[in-house]
């Protein structure tokens, strides 16, 4: 448990950048500026409002490297040639498989992915190592596919569409992340098992729909596919339809994650012990839904006119 004197505190936005650009994630004071409108230490806050620096520190940290892989990979035209993306990828892979972290990881963003992973992993089980690689692999995965898709000019349907944004989300990895920064890990018991992946692909739903909403506008300026579009698209509406068709799902959604979250709190007869511990991950998992959708109101990540668009 976190100790009072620590409780509640909130890295600051230059600690932040100090650490990325240690990290070789931030590399000018254009990609620092970028990195403080998106106020993530904000986000990491709400995510664990009762964890000791370390923890929040940790939590922002891996939101920066998350944030600059996907930006990486939609905004810099990474995969507009064919094997471009997958070599950027190779590095992640290798740090991800079974003893990769026994190797020394030379790409700069496979040693931030090292690193972090390493901090995380302490003290957590071999299982959580397995679903960690897994569920970030699976990003790795999604993401090529999505890039590949692009470059051939393919459009996906709606269903199809939805489960591909929820695994290019990166939100299961942070929620795995979560499980150590928040002190509540996944409670391996098969009588809440389908229920709790439910809640976490639900969170992923919504997670990845708000984003979409809020990047409407850069996605369309760099020819990248978006649940708004796909939406006005299936149902031939306009954007403003799509978008109100959008904010429907996603309070749909919402909805299904209070009602999930409430059968898992009723504890399915397990033993009490193992109802807290459930219940632990319940409450982790909407604390960080709701600052992430905090944060996706606030942060300034997809603002034209903040200096997260503008150059030098």
């Amino acid at each position: 448990m976190a100790g009072s004197s620590s409780v509640g505190t909130v890295p600051q936005s230059e600690a932040l950048t100090a650490w990325a650009r240690g990290a070789g994630l931030v590399t000018d004071a254009r990609e620092a500026r970028r990195l403080a409108a998106m106020r993530l230490e904000v986000l990491a806050s709400g995510a664990v409002p009762q964890g000791r620096a370390a923890d929040v520190a940790l939590t922002a940290q891996w939101a920066a490297f998350i944030c600059w892989v996907d930006d990486h990979i939609d905004r810099s035209g990474l995969g507009s040639a064919s094997g471009e993306l997958e070599r950027f990828t190779a590095p992640l892979r290798q740090v991800l498989a079974p003893g990769g972290r026994d190797r020394m990881a030379t790409a700069p963003h496979a040693v931030v992915l090292a690193g972090l992973w390493e901090r995380t992993a302490a003290g957590m089980s071999a299982e959580w190592g397995e679903r960690f690689a897994a569920d970030y692999t699976d990003f790795l995965d999604a993401s090529e596919e999505e890039v590949a898709l692009r470059r051939a000019g393919a459009r996906l349907a709606l269903t199809e569409y939805i489960h591909l944004r929820r695994r290019t989300i990166t939100l299961l990895p942070m929620l795995d992340v979560l499980e150590h920064t928040g002190h509540a890990p996944w409670v391996a018991a098969p009588q809440v098992h389908a229920q709790v992946r439910d809640l976490r692909w639900a969170v992923a739903d919504i997670a990845g729909w708000v984003n979409d909403v809020a990047s409407q506008a850069d996605d369309a300026a760099v020819g990248q596919d978006n649940l708004v579009a796909v939406v006005a698209r299936e149902h031939a509406c306009s954007t403003a339809q799509a978008r109100e068709r959008v904010a429907a799902m996603i309070r749909e959604r919402r909805s299904g994650v209070a009602t999930t979250a409430e059968a898992l709190r009723a504890g399915f007869g397990l033993p009490r012990e193992r109802e807290e511990e459930v219940r632990r991950y319940v409450d982790l998992v909407e604390t960080f839904m709701a600052a992430t959708l905090r944060w996706l109101a606030s942060t300034g990540r997809f603002a034209p006119d903040t200096p997260a668009h503008t150059s030098d």
